[in-house]
């Protein structure tokens, strides 16, 4: 094994974390659901910058790191809706926003050319927001005073975030795919 996979490695081991991140959730072991979520997230922290600090970037990476972070943040949402602890609507929400983002590089990719899937600062901001909303829903199992009322403003603002990041996608990617295929055109 080359060092260079470790990022790789790490986004693979996020992605196997989330089965006893939603195993510990559905027994409501809270404590131990966070302290698993907060080893993702300083595995996604350390792969990022192993990646950087020694250009390990590869097209792999680009793709396994927010795949990586979305098959976690989609299983925390829909399992904690099923229990009954974020609501049904912003699930869908959430969810709804990463399927438009999919079909829209489907589309660029289809009629466009192979995307280069950057992401942006409110998606960037939508991802950590959403990360806290489910760390606070969590933590207020446990202690209601304020963690149930800062869930609701972070929630509310997940809301807006998501809509606003895949809003913006679809805007960036259409005024790009419209100037490539009107530079090709000439």
């Amino acid at each position: 094994m080359r060092a260079s996979n470790i990022p790789n490695l790490l986004c693979l081991a996020r992605i196997v974390i989330v089965i006893p991140i939603i195993r510990s959730l559905l027994q409501e072991q809270f404590l131990f659901s966070l302290l698993l979520i907060l080893i993702a997230g300083l595995s996604d922290i350390l792969d990022g910058y192993l990646a950087k600090k020694n250009n390990w970037r590869t097209y792999l990476g680009a793709v396994l790191d927010p795949a990586a972070d979305k098959i976690l943040l989609v299983s925390l949402f829909l399992t904690l809706q099923s229990m009954d602890l974020i609501p049904l609507w912003l699930t869908l929400t959430v969810i709804l926003r990463d399927f438009m983002i999919v079909f829209g590089l489907s589309l660029y990719r289809y009629f466009v050319g192979v995307p280069q899937p950057k992401p942006t600062s409110i998606s960037k901001f939508n991802t950590t927001l959403q990360l806290a909303f489910i760390i606070m829903v969590i933590i207020a199992q446990g202690i209601q005073f304020p963690f149930e009322i800062l869930s609701m403003i972070c929630g509310s603002l997940v809301f807006v975030t998501s809509i606003l990041s895949g809003l913006h996608y679809w805007i960036v990617w259409s005024i790009d795919a419209k100037r490539k295929i009107y530079q090709t055109g000439d």
